[in-house]
């Protein structure tokens, strides 16, 4: 991923382009790992099943099991459909506890992008949010991540319009985070 240019820096070209941006928090290789770590986890706990037999285990034991796997499984579900988007007002994350923050509210923003090892290491923006400490947003498309990097570089979102905002004005140039 490339640092947003010197043009894009005073607002001119940036005001154009990338007000809204939605996609997955987590990418490709990040899902198809947890997978992998899940499918391992159950096959090693069926073997482990079938060695052991089950009418000797007391109901707490089920009772931690069942609610272990659920866990898991809700996480997972969370890792493969979780969404990020920010537009011209907020930066939200659909996750186990829906995430949603004010662009205005951000008091200092790190963008933390590790370009070989995005595969295992997913993209996040660590917030520090009035009211609300410390936020992180995890992104895997590319115009979700350049929103990221101009934040943390300490420019807002670019206003332009947002398709699903009509009271969002084209022309307004991006307002300045104090970090």
């Amino acid at each position: 991923m490339s640092l947003p240019s010197a043009e894009s820096m005073d607002g001119s070209v940036a005001a154009s382009a990338h007000a809204f941006a939605e996609g997955p928090a987590f990418p490709r290789l990040v899902q198809g790992l947890s997978c992998l770590l899940v499918l391992s986890l159950l096959a090693a706990a069926w073997r482990l099943a079938m060695d052991t037999p089950w009418s000797t285990w007391p109901g707490p034991t089920w009772v931690f099991i069942l609610a272990t796997m659920g866990l898991i499984g809700y996480c997972q579900y969370w890792i493969l459909f979780s969404r990020t988007r920010i537009d011209n007002r907020t930066l939200s994350q659909t996750w186990m506890w829906p995430k949603q923050i004010a662009l205005a509210d951000i008091t200092q923003a790190k963008f933390i992008y590790l370009p070989y090892l995005a595969w295992l290491i997913a993209p996040r923006l660590v917030l520090r949010v009035r009211g609300h400490g410390v936020v992180v947003f995890h992104a895997a498309q590319p115009n979700v991540m350049q929103a990221f990097a101009r934040l943390s570089l300490g420019f807002a979102q670019p206003v332009t319009r947002d398709p699903l905002a009509p009271d969002a004005s084209p022309d307004a140039s991006p307002a300045v985070i104090n970090p």
